[in-house]
């Protein structure tokens, strides 16, 4: 039963070994909290998460599973904050609402990041408070959450513009609160973007990025692309049915349906835009934009005709747990764990690790040793930013092998390993 779960189900993610940027989190989360807070600074996020995630460690430790259970915590706080939103402002019975609440508690993309150790789910259960209370107009709570939102990811700047669109509401303020966190970036040259990773949105998927919106599929993944595009159609033929048939027979939830369309739809296919210039586009920066989607979704299916209803959600079902099945095998961690065991069982006290991709730094301290790990081959102008490099030093950059009977391990990308040492 146990290896089933833990093999064949999403609750493989939570066991596999860290990747990277798991890695990064786990070491900047280590820091203090002045020295999390400048870090930040010169990276790619702002700083609550690494906040959170350093006590979390505290109090529960710094294995795989524990490091990964914050995000599964803010998971199962953004399922309920959705079931709220269905009975407080969909005004749906809590039977109904707990029953469509579960269409986003089995969400790929919800799902996949709630096992890793990251900020994304976080992120998610912030802007879903931000559009809750925004919607009640609950002024206090709507500025803690979008406050907080914006603390965790940038990318809470579209949900405010977004939001400005739908009514102006202290949206200002919140960006106002901002702008002491932009100065210390400024001073500490954040946001420096050279060799940035992140692909050039290409015109043929402008139809297809809803489908992308609501899977997370990445195209390097490439086990589902074929399926992407008429899984876009079919959900675009549901939001034009959806509008038309609200504005026909229920006009008092038009302004819902609009509300629900810029959450899901425009505000990312506004970051689509700004991908033709700049390259930014990416699912699980807009994991918020997922919510909105599928709950613009509900709000369409919870109107079909009977049949088409129970066709519609059991056609969901399928789908998603297809996809599930596929990302378990497509998107699989490797088994660094098992590798670093290997090397450690053949090394002796002195000897230390060299990798010659920097993308293996953060993973090999983790399961290595933090001041035994070192870069092999680069130089440090060559090491990009967006890999974490603020918590690279230049003194881990090796350029010659230790003097026997030290030895060095030097780990390639695909898991092989040498041993050599001068003499």
């Amino acid at each position: 039963m146990f290896n089933f779960l833990f093999t064949k189900t999403p609750l493989a993610f939570l066991i596999q070994s860290l990747w990277r940027d798991e890695g990064f989190s786990y070491f900047l989360a280590k820091k203090n909290l002045w020295d999390i807070v400048v870090l930040s600074a010169k990276d790619f996020s702002p700083p609550l998460y690494h906040f959170l995630l350093h006590f979390w460690i505290d109090i529960f430790g710094s294995s795989e599973i524990a490091i990964r259970s914050l995000s599964v915590a803010f998971y199962w706080a953004t399922v309920y904050a959705v079931s709220h939103y269905l009975t407080d402002i969909f005004k749906m019975r809590l039977k109904k609402a707990l029953f469509y609440t579960l269409l986003l508690a089995v969400n790929p993309l919800l799902i996949y990041y709630a096992f890793e150790a990251r900020m994304y789910t976080m992120f998610a259960f912030f802007s879903v408070l931000s559009f809750y209370f925004l919607h009640r107009k609950k002024t206090k709570l709507y500025l803690i959450s979008s406050i907080l939102g914006l603390y965790t990811h940038y990318f809470m700047i579209f949900v405010l513009v977004g939001q400005y669109f739908l009514f102006r509401f202290k949206q200002k303020t919140v960006l106002l609160t901002f702008i002491p966190w932009l100065i210390l970036v400024f001073i500490n040259k954040g946001f420096s973007v050279d060799s940035f990773w992140i692909q050039r949105f290409p015109i043929s998927s402008l139809v297809s990025f809803v489908g992308l919106i609501y899977t997370g599929y990445e195209r390097e993944f490439q086990f589902y692309g074929k399926t992407i595009l008429p899984l876009s159609l079919a959900i675009w033929l549901l939001i034009i049915y959806g509008y038309l048939y609200l504005k026909r027979n229920k006009p008092s939830e038009i302004k819902l349906f609009k509300y629900l369309f810029i959450w899901g739809v425009m505000i990312p296919f506004f970051v689509i835009l700004v991908s033709f210039v700049k390259p930014i586009f990416l699912p699980r920066y807009l994991i918020f934009a997922n919510i909105g989607l599928t709950l613009l979704l509900i709000l369409i299916i919870d109107k079909l005709p009977v049949f088409l209803k129970i066709f519609v959600i059991v056609s969901i079902f399928a789908v998603t747990l297809n996809y599930h099945k596929l990302q378990i095998n497509g998107r699989k961690k490797a088994n660094l764990k098992k590798t670093f065991k290997e090397l450690k069982a053949t090394a002796k006290n002195d000897d230390v690790l060299y990798v010659t991709s920097e993308l293996d730094f953060f993973t090999a301290q983790y399961y290595w040793s933090e001041n035994k790990v070192y870069i092999w081959g680069k130089s440090y102008k060559e090491i990009p930013n967006y890999v974490g490099k603020t918590l690279i030093s230049k003194d881990r950059i090796a350029s010659m092998l230790p003097v026997y009977p030290r030895r060095a391990f030097i780990l390639t990308p695909d898991g092989r390993y040498t041993i050599k040492a001068l003499f």
